[in-house]
């Protein structure tokens, strides 16, 4: 008996769309235009996301600066005679692609790439590309910090989350309209008047609203030589605070009381800034660490909503291998609960503008980045799991992590989309084979799917074509809010021999696709040391017609080091439906042997499992077979939610059809000429919102006559079938059903708005009922 959730919806709809498309201008750069380390960075770029030119907004700092202008707000410090005869007045960030051949189609963004720059990219709201503080987000990304020859890197950048005024044109700017570079990451105030001595100078001219997580690669900590060229930040962070230094913090950047006011030569004034929780990168550590070393990183970056006011925001700082993909122990993570409404956050006002700033100084650094996963697009998680076929399908754990040479392995992956704004499609699966494991066939199953719901072969090739101990293949389907989940099984075996024990390593497979990339790692189990290795070129299951015997055939294999033992001295164990027996010593010189099994020895269907032993105490690996006799008569794939068909408007007595096709699949490996019979039997729907409020209506099954049968705790026949081939048969049993038979939804007047769920059970017969 199997049973299956009814989930009927009832909703009245009001749909109002805004189509609002803006174009970017965006500047493509070529890897020949910059110096030798940027054309490093592009050659070595790992896999990301090749997002469109909308997605993401590079900002107009002569725009932000009329904005705060018309607004109001162009006050706090203003710029100084040494600092605007250097600054850029112009978003400095570049789009580019990778030159990598093993990761083309990957958008790179270069921030900053000389002297006294300031870049800001900000997801593009307008496009849906924002982060929402009412569902967990994350937002996966590489970065580089590059070193160029003879320069000393500066000065970083900043992971920012805002609701400032300019918006997608965001940037922190001087009274007088010059982006804040240097220290400031283009994100923090601009500390360049020597006379001023109050911090709000100072937070007026940064990103308001904003909260930023900062990877600043230049200690700024001079408090005696004060220039007027904002050099201090960092003055307090440690008390060990080498020049060399850096370090990951973060805070709110247009809080004035971050910013602490000190007076340095000649009584000029500086301003230091709290970190709050901040790593540091030092080369004087053991072992050294640095930010900047010409190497890609990956920052996961993840928010979990506490309540409306506040929530969640952890980092994971170097925490996947750039070539590989396989997690790594984070170098650095924190956590940092967030203040929402100093993020402008409201009743009515959810979402963020989200992005990265950069900034250089005197000196300078490649600053690039590449999106991996964008909060609200795809937000899609992939699970994995290994069994142990051989005995009876056997998960493998930690604490269950041993298993036979030449044993049937099978590994899963399930990919779960959560959601948002946009579907995950074209993703192409990179699954890594283990060592000591061959793969040889595979299925993938998409159980939501509207037109296939079955399990569906890969193709061999992909089998036999593994090139990298990988397997590639481009699932058929995406997923989306309608079709939710993929299950790849792939079917395999250990290795034949194992004279001592050996290791399955735990391995990374990717699946990369248009709006994300994830991965999930496999567990790690050993393979069981075993000098005598047994093999049957029997198939599983074994199918017999009625009154049929058959033989088994069995091979066993001295793999241990030394003089072969006597195959005739073995001896062969053999269990049948429970009862074990010693057969002796049937193994001949070579070490073949045959189990010979008559009729009136099997039930229908049978369980057997064999192994080999010899003199010195040896065992082999058992080997396990289904036996059926007359073929098998069950439930194959049963979608496990159904829909009726939203009902809009009046809630009248109706009858609702049901919503795609439904798929019950009935499985008969019988003789030609068996019948069989499904009967269904539903429960009351009740209101999904309280658990409580049950529908006034039922289901019922309507026959090909037209007549209605109430299926209210009452089991009816709904399908029934006489086998017509004599290969193996599989029916879905809905098949026959058109949009005005088989099981609908009576539903009567007065019913509460709201979504209703219920459950089926479904009953298979192995004959035709009288009637």
């Amino acid at each position: 008996m199997s049973r299956l959730n009814v989930f009927k919806k009832i909703t009245l709809i009001c749909i109002g769309i805004f189509l609002l498309i803006i174009n970017y201008p965006a500047t493509i750069i070529k890897a020949a235009d910059a110096n030798t380390d940027f054309q490093n960075a592009l050659a070595t770029t790992p896999k990301g996301l090749a997002w469109r030119d909308d997605d993401f907004t590079v900002a107009d700092f002569a725009k932000a600066y009329q904005n705060r202008v018309a607004n109001g707000t162009s006050d706090g410090n203003n710029s100084n005679t040494l600092v605007a005869q250097n600054a850029s007045r112009t978003n400095n960030a570049k789009i580019t692609q990778s030159t990598n051949p093993n990761t083309p189609n990957t958008s790179v963004i270069q921030m900053t790439n000389a002297t006294w720059q300031t870049g800001a990219v900000w997801g593009n709201m307008a496009n849906d590309n924002y982060f929402d503080t009412t569902h967990e987000q994350t937002a996966s990304m590489w970065i580089y910090f590059g070193r160029v020859s003879g320069v000393t890197p500066a000065d970083g950048m900043a992971f920012v989350l805002h609701n400032d005024p300019n918006g997608g044109d965001s940037i922190a700017l001087s009274g007088d309209g010059i982006p804040v570079n240097g220290q400031s990451l283009g994100v923090w105030g601009a500390d360049w008047q020597i006379k001023n001595d109050r911090p709000e100078q100072l937070s007026k001219t940064a990103i308001q609203k904003s909260w930023a997580l900062e990877f600043d690669t230049f200690s700024n900590f001079e408090t005696s030589n004060i220039t007027g060229e904002g050099n201090t930040f960092d003055n307090t962070i440690s008390s060990n605070l080498q020049r060399s230094d850096q370090h990951i913090a973060a805070n709110y950047p247009a809080d004035p009381t971050i910013y602490t006011n000190g007076t340095g030569n000649s009584g000029r004034n500086y301003f230091t800034m709290a970190h709050k929780q901040p790593n540091i990168f030092s080369t004087y550590a053991t072992p050294p660490t640095n930010l900047v070393d010409s190497k890609w990183h990956h920052i996961t970056i993840k928010w979990t909503p506490i309540n409306d006011a506040s929530g969640n925001l952890s980092y994971a700082y170097n925490d996947k291998n750039p070539t590989t993909g396989t997690p790594l122990t984070p170098q650095a993570q924190e956590t940092y609960l967030i203040d929402l409404p100093k993020l402008g956050i409201t009743s009515t006002n959810k979402k963020l503008y989200w992005g990265f700033t950069g900034s250089t100084g005197k000196n300078y650094q490649n600053n690039l980045i590449v999106f991996e996963s964008i909060p609200s697009f795809v937000d899609a998680e992939a699970k994995s799991a290994v069994y142990d076929d051989t005995q009876g399908g056997t998960q493998i754990t930690n604490s269950n992590n041993l298993v036979d040479p030449n044993a049937d392995i099978r590994y899963t992956y399930s990919l779960n989309y959560k959601g948002w704004t946009r579907t995950w499609n074209n993703i192409n699966a990179l699954m890594k084979v283990p060592d000591n494991v061959t793969f040889t066939s595979g299925t993938i199953t998409y159980p939501e799917s509207s037109t296939n719901k079955n399990p569906r072969p890969i193709p061999a090739e992909v089998f036999s074509n593994v090139t990298n101990s990988q397997l590639e293949y481009l699932l058929p389907e995406g997923l989306d809010p309608d079709s939710r989940n993929a299950q790849i099984e792939l079917k395999g075996h250990t290795v034949t021999k194992a004279p001592t024990q050996l290791t399955v390593p735990s391995v990374h497979s990717s699946f990369e696709g248009d709006n994300l990339i994830t991965g999930a790692d496999t567990q790690a189990f050993k393979i069981r040391a075993r000098k005598l290795s047994l093999e049957s070129s029997s198939p599983n299951p074994i199918t017999l017609k009625p009154h049929e015997s058959t033989t088994v055939p069995g091979k066993v294999t001295y793999v241990g080091t030394g003089s072969v033992p006597s195959f005739t001295t073995m001896n062969v164990y053999q269990t049948l439906n429970g009862t074990t027996t010693n057969l002796g010593k049937i193994v001949d010189s070579s070490g073949n042997f045959n189990l010979n099994f008559n009729a009136d020895q099997l039930n229908k269907i049978n369980t057997l499992s064999f192994y080999v032993t010899d003199s010195l105490g040896n065992t082999s690996n058992s080997i396990t077979r289904q036996i059926n006799v007359g073929g098998l008569l069950s439930f194959g794939y049963i979608q496990d939610q159904v829909l009726f068909k939203p009902t809009n408007g009046s809630f009248g007595n109706q009858i609702i059809p049901r919503k795609d096709n439904w798929q019950i699949d009935v499985v008969d490996s019988r003789e030609m000429g068996s019948n069989w019979t499904v009967q269904a039997k539903a429960s009351d729907l009740i209101l999904t919102e309280d658990l409580q409020t049950p529908l006034k209506g039922n289901l019922i099954y309507r026959d090909s006559s037209g007549k209605d049968h109430n299926l209210l705790n009452n089991a009816i026949n709904v399908a029934t079938h006489t086998k017509d081939i004599e290969e193996s048969q599989t029916k879905n049993i809905t098949d026959s059903w058109t949009t005005n038979s088989g099981i609908l939804l009576s539903m009567e007047n007065g019913n509460v708005e709201g979504s209703y769920q219920g459950e089926i059970q479904w009953i298979l017969l192995d004959s035709i009922p009288n009637i």
